[in-house]
């Protein structure tokens, strides 16, 4: 099966705004599903968000691609009106209102359950759909300070700072798009739609697995490390010949000893502080420092390849014009063109996910706001017979 028609003929609504929701519907624009992105009179707030493009959020855009748009004010009747009818021919609806907003308008998942019994609904919100702050403002940042991400990210001694890029969003992304193969799958099955939820929250909770496990068992772990953790060492970032960066992880006693040969410190190797690893853990401040002096006689990119060839795991820390001219990073298609809706073709991240193999995808467009109403509306009335 090609990847691009694995969804063929599965009809999603997007009712989705930021960067979770509207990613799990993209992906499955790319597996070839007829996404329709329903945005309010003026549109998805992301498409305001800079820099642009030829007038187009470079955020709209990474998220957006392969869908068709139209918008919609759900507090008008004809708004509500076009809804229904977009409802009735959809198989799966992702949305990411504050919860309520939709019960309020009569249009929210018990209103329409019934109506729709196949339907498979996907809510995606901060904090769940339940719970005293069930409909307090939720983005990425805020989840992060929330559930201790902050907490433990950052220099010792120093201010928590936020992880950089949207790690939260798109970890609840990937969720929402499995929950939208989940509810497929099961309807299939037994022909019974369902409700399902999931919460930037939640994802971010399992993000701090041994973290929160550490604190759930009166274990609690140190917080703060900069590129270090608490339970393996040497795990750093560690300046080198060139001024630059090196990642080093050194996870077992067998890469202990090929780690102590390659840098010629076969010292390291009788030292008993540093026998074992929650030896090394626990003296990692009188390691550190000889680590480091060894390791600034190359460069971070010397360094990479013979801690790689030796099967340590490693990697000079990059800049992302590093990364998008890295040949594995091209090997597995994880730059691909998009079309903006001004008919310009630029890169964009590829799609995380492969196929029997497949690499390829199609090139698929941003749509611009409102963009296919007329013909969104004309399908909805041949559906209908009017």
């Amino acid at each position: 099966m090609r990847f691009a028609s694995i969804l063929e003929g599965v009809r999603i609504l997007d009712c989705t705004r930021n960067i979770a929701g509207p990613v799990a519907t993209m992906l499955a624009a790319e597996m070839g599903a007829e996404v329709i992105k329903v945005e309010p009179p003026d549109g998805d707030e992301m498409r305001q968000w800079p820099p642009f493009v030829d007038g187009e959020s470079v955020y709209f855009a990474s998220c957006n691609r392969g869908k068709r748009s139209i918008a919609i004010d759900l507090k008008s009747p004809e708004g509500t009106r076009h809804f229904r009818d977009l409802l009735a021919g959809a198989d799966v609806l992702v949305e990411n209102y504050r919860p309520g907003t939709l019960e309020k308008l009569g249009l929210g998942w018990n209103d329409q359950k019934d109506d729709h019994p196949r339907l498979v609904w996907v809510s995606v919100s901060g904090y769940g759909r339940s719970g005293p702050r069930a409909n307090a403002p939720a983005y990425d940042s805020m989840i992060q300070a929330f559930t201790g991400i902050m907490g433990i990210t950052g220099e010792a001694g120093r201010p928590p700072v936020r992880a950089g890029g949207s790690p939260i969003d798109i970890a609840t992304a990937y969720l929402a798009w499995g929950s939208i193969m989940t509810g497929l799958h099961a309807v299939a099955r037994t022909g019974k739609g369902m409700l399902l939820e999931v919460s930037l929250m939640e994802s971010a909770l399992g993000l701090m697995h041994a973290y929160l496990q550490g604190a759930l068992a009166g274990a609690p772990m140190a917080i703060r490390m900069g590129s270090e953790t608490a339970g393996i060492y040497p795990l750093g970032a560690f300046v080198t010949a060139d001024g630059e960066y090196c990642l080093v992880q050194v996870s077992n006693q067998h890469q202990w000893q090929r780690f102590c040969r390659l840098l010629e410190a076969h010292d390291l190797l009788a030292d008993e502080r540093f026998r074992t690893n929650p030896e090394r853990v626990r003296n990692r401040d009188a390691l550190r420092p000889l680590i480091e002096a060894s390791l600034r006689r190359r460069t971070a990119r010397e360094w990479e390849s013979l801690f790689s060839a030796a099967g340590i795991p490693a990697s000079h820390v990059r800049g992302l014009d590093d990364v998008v001219d890295d040949e594995q990073v091209r090997a597995r298609n994880m730059i691909k063109p998009v079309v903006l809706g001004s008919g310009r073709e630029v890169p964009t991240w590829g799609v995380p996910i492969k196929v029997d193999e497949e690499l390829a995808s199609p090139t698929l467009t941003v749509p611009r706001l409102d963009q296919h109403r007329e013909q969104i509306l004309a399908e909805m009335r041949r559906s209908n017979g009017s």
